[in-house]
């Protein structure tokens, strides 16, 4: 996406948060009333939220993002199962999709963000079961690049959903409880959740066969552009 998309997009949402604004206060709009209409359509919710989470997510939107906002409106047990359901949803549709748009598919993909194919398949195809579950575990890679290598190597399908799921499970349960102790301020469960995230990511770098680099270039393709 080029600088004046982007530009166009950050005024539209400026535009779209002022009208929310606005019209939140007429039609009496808020957090608790919203809470009210969650707890009152429960089902509907759950369902309208999952089902946004698969959608979104399928396409490059942040999974952190989503569940995060599952947290504001379900309990913690809820939020973590219905986050988890959305991811695997997510990665499911990731994985058919790449496996049948084949590799120039991810390959453009990979590349926009600064990274390169190659780098990623010969340690894919020593292990695809344990690259595919490092990448998901690692908290700050885009889920979007192991569910679509998972896809174009010749991975079971079995194997590829036992690892993406096992390796984002440790991940949303302390999202979820990072963003618990946030909006209760409670500081146990904000430095405990922390740490987890650092030190899963931590050790699934170190057992990461590829270069640390290109995984920190393809997690943040900013730090590496040229200017």
């Amino acid at each position: 996406m080029n600088s004046k998309k982007r530009f166009v997009l950050f005024i539209a949402f400026i535009v779209v948060s002022i009208l929310v604004s606005i019209f939140s206060g007429y039609f009496s709009l808020n957090i608790p009333s919203i809470q009210s209409f969650v707890s009152t359509n429960h089902v509907l919710v759950a369902f309208l939220f999952t089902f946004l989470f698969i959608v979104l997510t399928s396409f490059a939107f942040s999974v952190t993002v989503m569940t995060s906002i599952g947290v504001l409106f379900f309990s913690v047990p809820e939020a973590i199962t219905y986050a988890m359901i959305g991811i695997t949803g997510s990665f499911i549709i990731d994985f058919f999709i790449s496996r049948k748009l084949g590799k120039d598919y991810v390959k453009k993909y990979i590349e926009k963000r600064g990274g390169k194919l190659e780098e990623f398949e010969n340690i894919l195809e020593k292990n695809t079961f344990k690259t595919t579950f490092l990448l998901s575990a690692i908290f700050f890679v885009p889920s979007t690049i192991p569910n679509l290598l998972g896809g174009i190597m010749d991975m079971k399908f079995k194997d590829y959903f036992i690892a993406s799921f096992l390796g984002r499970l440790p991940n949303t349960i302390f999202t979820v409880y990072f963003i618990n102790g946030l909006l209760y301020s409670n500081s146990y469960q904000i430095y405990g959740s922390i740490a987890v995230l650092i030190l899963t990511s931590l050790v699934s770098l170190y057992f990461y066969n590829g270069e640390i680099k290109h995984i920190m270039r393809i997690a943040f393709p900013w730090m590496f552009r040229k200017k």
